[in-house]
């Protein structure tokens, strides 16, 4: 008799802003499509507005296509640049702001066997498919860092840790989430408070950077660094380094 085996479970990390990808692909290649029709059926005037329509509807196929490339390969090589920029030893607190199905805090447990991470997040679905707390669990119990990994609800803007509570800070693809400007300065300031002096911010996002460096500076960190990484992502992507001096400056207290 010939025993059968079950395949082993697999950590799932979703698909960031599902709605606007499946938008962007499927508006554009009708556009592609329908555009390219015209070119093929009509003449004269009629030609020139399909090679229109079609150059439009390439715009967002692009974008989209983009997006679908990010999920499958860039979204792990840009954990593994973030990770690497956060320079982590092995026993680190980390915090994940906006963790979703868990991709930085799972990457941040192994990396920190004898540490502890904590996610936190709102939990919209609009900003990432099956984004809910039992999705995240379920991904950090197949990863097998459970022992060392904490889940919570929480806002970026009102974090609910204690000062000089983590030594490290992750996040990627939230802060823009937050609709008001204003806000999202809040939120750097918050993650600021909450880091310990010596520690250090790692924020990846799809539009640039550089107005969150202007929050984190004001609150009296150093920023590292504030740049494009498309080559990693394979799509959009700008990442965000910051480090709190471990003897306060302007904004710290």
């Amino acid at each position: 008799m010939t025993q059968q085996t079950t395949p082993a479970a697999r950590a799932h990390y979703g698909f960031d802003a599902p709605g606007i990808m499946l938008g962007l692909s499927l508006g554009g290649g009708a556009g592609v499509l329908i555009g390219c029709m015209i070119i093929a059926l009509a003449s004269g005037a009629w030609s020139y507005a399909g090679i229109a329509i079609a150059v439009l509807g390439a715009v967002p196929l692009f974008f989209g296509l983009l997006m679908v490339i990010y999920a499958f390969v860039g979204k792990s090589r840009t954990r593994e640049r973030i990770l690497d920029l956060a320079n982590l030893r092995g026993s680190e607190t980390v915090l994940d702001i906006g963790t979703g199905a868990g991709l930085l805090l799972v990457g941040s447990a192994k990396r920190t066997p004898r540490g502890k991470v904590v996610g936190i997040d709102l939990w919209a679905s609009k900003d990432l498919s099956n984004n809910a707390a039992a999705t995240t669990m379920r991904n950090v119990a197949v990863e097998g860092v459970a022992d060392r990994v904490e889940v919570l609800t929480g806002d970026a803007r009102e974090l609910t840790f204690p000062d000089a509570s983590f030594d490290r800070a992750v996040s990627l693809l939230c802060i823009h989430n937050i609709e008001d400007k204003v806000d999202r300065a809040r939120a750097c300031r918050e993650i600021a408070r909450v880091l310990k002096p010596g520690g250090r911010v790692v924020i990846g996002d799809y539009v640039p950077t550089h107005a969150y460096a202007a929050a984190f500076a004001d609150a009296g960190l150093t920023v590292v660094q504030s740049k494009p990484a498309f080559g990693v992502a394979l799509s959009l992507m700008w990442l965000l380094v910051a480090d709190k001096p471990l003897t306060p400056t302007k904004g710290l207290s």
